[in-house]
């Protein structure tokens, strides 16, 4: 760096500190955007770990089979149920043709299983718990699902309706505390059922505590707890990846069959492998955080207009300064240099407090929200601290430059008469 550079990079830096009020306001409007970007950023990313970590826990290798409205899509289906619509076409025994093993060499196992919430009950103690009702083939389709203590339920108990339930950590911790909850008997909706075992703690999933979670047999939660004689949904574990082409088609065809449908347009089923919802998770993810990034490049916007603004104020506190440089032999480009890399280090000042800042915030944020019971994975996105860095370092150039070029055109004659 030659003398006269860095002769500029001083008086640059003692005029900051002659305005430190002034550059500190400045200072502060880059700080907040920088932070905000990394913060909303990082929480973007931490929401699409954590989903997609989740997805991967149920097993990667799943492919599930929900009901829809005959010629609908499926997101239409969904909002058909929310408004009254119900379709009954799904049943248990479905799930138990899948299981053919000649027919389906290359599936796992398959679990029909439908969800209700209800009141459970021990001596004194009540909680409202999530109740899943499924076969007893569903720990081999969801892979989350680990017995700690005693056993599963068998599926001639499934089909023998037995009152039996597994119950998860939280739930044998409430009720039963430090003793055996095996053999026990807990009531749901009047009627007993005996703890077989307790899963092991899995966390929150999808906002559901899932050690708040109950299973009973299928056959039961239809006759005893919903009346019903359909499921909602049938989960099936692929062996590979490979067999997902092979599968959507298969089983689409066994399905038409049993359902007695001809034109695959009144299918009242879709077939959802966990890649495609993986895809759709990421695709959602990815455009929330570029929305809410974008949102907060705003701010690093109004910041870069504040460092204009306090370049501006400064010209005209230091135009006689201005004058006298000017006079002792000061080029124009020499007092344009100066201007710009004072707004330049405004900007480089504001970045660097900018990013420690939305790093702490967003640690800050993800134990909060682990407090809450979620898995939440710590994620700083180099990525938005380069960009957000790099973009705050531009607008100190781009909002300085003007300022500093009408300082650097000022007449040293009538810079010196200023007052």
């Amino acid at each position: 760096m030659s003398i006269l550079s860095l002769k500029i990079f001083k008086l640059a830096f003692t005029g900051l500190k002659t305005n430190i009020t002034r550059t500190a306001l400045s200072v502060l409007g880059i700080v907040i955007g920088v932070a905000a970007v990394i913060v909303i950023v990082s929480v973007g990313q931490g929401l699409k770990s954590l989903i997609l970590g989740q997805f991967e826990a149920v097993g990667p290798n799943l492919m599930s089979v929900a009901i829809k409205i005959p010629g609908s899509d499926y997101s239409n289906s969904i909002r058909s149920m929310t408004e009254g619509v119900v379709i009954t076409t799904l049943k248990a025994s479905d799930a138990e043709a899948l299981r053919d093993e000649k027919r389906f060499p290359y599936i796992v196992s398959a679990s029909g299983y439908s969800a209700a919430q209800e009141w459970a009950k021990y001596q004194n103690e009540e909680k409202q718990v999530l109740i899943i009702g499924a076969d007893s083939f569903y720990p081999e389709v969801n892979l989350q699902i680990k017995v700690e203590r005693g056993r599963f339920y068998t599926e001639a108990e499934n089909k023998g309706m037995a009152r039996v339930v597994i119950i998860g950590s939280d739930i044998a911790e409430k009720f039963f505390g430090d003793d055996d909850p095996l053999g026990k008997q807990i009531k749901i909706k009047q009627n007993s059922y005996e703890v077989k075992g307790v899963l092991e703690s899995m966390g929150s999933s999808f906002g559901f505590n899932m050690d708040e979670m109950v299973i009973i047999p299928i056959y039961t939660v239809q006759k005893l707890i919903l009346g019903v004689d359909h499921i909602l949904e049938v989960g099936i574990q692929i062996e590979d990846k490979k067999y997902f082409p092979q599968a959507r088609v298969e089983v689409a065809q066994l399905l038409r069959q049993r359902h007695n449908i001809n034109d695959p347009k009144n299918d009242d089923f879709e077939l959802v492998t966990m890649d495609q919802a993986v895809e759709i998770i990421g695709s959602i993810t990815n455009a929330i955080s570029l929305l809410l990034g974008l949102l907060a490049a705003i701010s690093l916007l109004v910041g870069g207009i504040g460092v204009m603004n306090t370049m501006f104020v400064i010209v005209t506190e230091r135009t006689r300064e201005i004058g006298l440089r000017k006079s002792l032999g000061a080029r124009n480009d020499d007092i344009l240099s100066q201007f710009v890399l004072e707004a330049v280090l405004i900007s480089l000042a504001g970045g660097i407090i900018g990013v420690f800042i939305g790093i702490f915030i967003s640690y800050i944020m993800t134990y909060a929200i682990n407090a809450f019971g979620f898995d939440w994975p710590f994620v700083v996105s180099f990525g938005a601290i380069i960009i957000s860095f790099s973009v705050a370092t531009l607008f100190g150039v781009v909002f300085g430059w003007y300022p500093a070029k009408k300082a650097a055109k000022l007449n040293p004659i009538e810079a010196l008469r200023y007052e």
